[in-house]
């Protein structure tokens, strides 16, 4: 029987994306983020009928906030190799950066979550804030993408290419 699908994942990682932005814009401290996320936020979420605003996973939520808080140098670090025209973290737009931190993060620290369904959901994060269309879900997939194929090489093998 095939799995019912679970739409909190995703409203876990849109308000990740959400609380990074704030942080870095208000320049918060993250326990008090998390708190107004917990408070205020999609209390009412599971009682819609939209899967759009399912109520985010706090201890997921939770993880990848404060993961992107903590490791920040290293997800830097990540991403810096795939910077086009040199273009540091630090001046993309604040959304942008956002999503790309955040995935980089799980792509660096959630190694139970495969590869490409990162590069899936976080991509779907991006159509949240831009046009489909747009050249930033264009960019965050390039990017995404290439740093993927740099930190879980193994999940990239010609085999597994082959397979799908």
């Amino acid at each position: 029987m095939p799995k019912e699908y679970d739409p909190r994942p995703a409203a876990t990682r849109l308000a990740a994306v959400q609380a990074v932005y704030e942080l870095d814009m208000m320049e918060a401290d993250v326990d008090d983020v998390l708190a107004s996320f917990s408070a205020e936020r999609w209390l009412k979420a599971d009682d819609e009928s939209d899967q759009e605003m399912a109520r985010p996973k706090p201890e997921l939520l939770k993880d990848l906030v404060r993961g992107v808080s903590l490791h920040s140098a290293q997800i830097d670090a990540a991403l810096s190799p795939e910077m086009i025209q040199n273009r540091d973290v630090d001046a993309m737009e604040t959304v942008l950066r956002a999503i790309l931190k955040t995935a980089t993060f799980e792509l660096l620290e959630r190694k139970n979550v495969p590869s490409r369904t990162l590069l899936m959901a976080y991509v779907a994060v991006a159509d949240a804030f831009f046009d489909t269309d747009g050249t930033q879900s264009k960019l965050i997939s390039g990017i995404l993408n290439a740093v993927a194929r740099r930190v879980r090489p193994e999940e990239f093998t010609a085999a597994q290419e082959a397979n799908g």
